[in-house]
């Protein structure tokens, strides 16, 4: 702000009379209006934590935070999701970053940041909750979310502890045939087809672990501003039941069943 102060400062001097006074209305409009565009809204109270991603807030706005899903009241790990959120912004101060859209119960979607650590991503960090990114408000943070994802699902935390999320390497994805797992490893080659992309683990597509992403399905992967091409060489997390074509495979059909890991 002092630098944009300075800079118009400036300007105003240096330019003559009768383009001065236009000047002056101009700068002192973006004055008033580069703040609401670089920091937000002020500061504001969360009155009351409702669950882990659900609060109100103390001018009447419920907020439900935005890229991620915790447990429902009386699933695994709900209370200590709740209590987690409740500890870190219940009855303070926070700010917003708000989506435009709503959800379908009306609730303000929004990135909440208290003393400079976004909840959002420290809530799934901490393995409290899971991804769940719906464009077009998701876009901006799907990326992080995802990486936080994977570094809570790397050190087992919370949700990521149970059997559910039963990690093992790409070699041994042949042993899992019809079950549910959790594949790692890195895209070691990227192909594409008309029908899809094979997203390649092993030196051999033929026999080796293959994530494979059909056309429709990468649209979902578009709109949340992710190519998976970019992948390459990434060390990776792949969600999903293991399938026999050409060796073992999962059809991802939603990008938060890749979650690339951050080293």
């Amino acid at each position: 702000m002092l630098v944009l102060t300075i800079l118009l400062t400036m300007i105003i001097t240096s330019v003559r009379t009768p383009y001065k006074t236009i000047i002056v209305i101009f700068a002192v409009f973006l004055l008033l209006a580069v703040p609401a565009a670089l920091y937000g809204e002020r500061e504001i109270t969360v009155l009351r934590v409702l669950d882990g991603d659900t609060i109100d807030l103390e001018n009447g706005i419920r907020v439900r935070l935005l890229g991620l899903d915790t447990p429902e009241k009386g699933e695994y790990l709900a209370d200590v999701s709740r209590d987690w959120l409740t500890g870190m912004i219940g009855g303070k101060g926070v700010n917003l970053s708000k989506c435009d859209e709503k959800d379908r119960f009306g609730r303000t979607l929004a990135i909440v940041m208290r003393e400079g650590i976004n909840i959002n991503l420290e809530l799934l960090a901490q393995g409290l909750a899971v991804p769940m990114l719906i464009p077009p408000c998701g876009r901006n943070i799907s990326i992080q979310v995802l990486e936080m994802a994977a570094r809570a699902l790397k050190g087992k935390k919370g949700l990521y502890a149970s059997d559910e999320y039963t990690v093992i390497d790409h070699a041994k994805a042949g042993e899992y045939i019809g079950k549910k797992v959790v594949v790692a490893g890195m895209i070691r080659d990227i192909h594409k087809s008309e029908k899809a992309v094979q997203l390649n683990f092993g030196v051999d597509w033929r026999t080796d672990f293959t994530a494979v992403i059909f056309r429709d399905s990468l649209e979902r992967f578009g709109l949340l501003g992710l190519d998976p091409e970019e992948l390459k060489g990434r060390y990776v997390y792949v969600i999903g039941k293991v399938k026999e074509y050409n060796g073992p495979e999962i059809i991802v059909r939603w990008p938060t069943q890749i979650l690339p890991l951050r080293e």
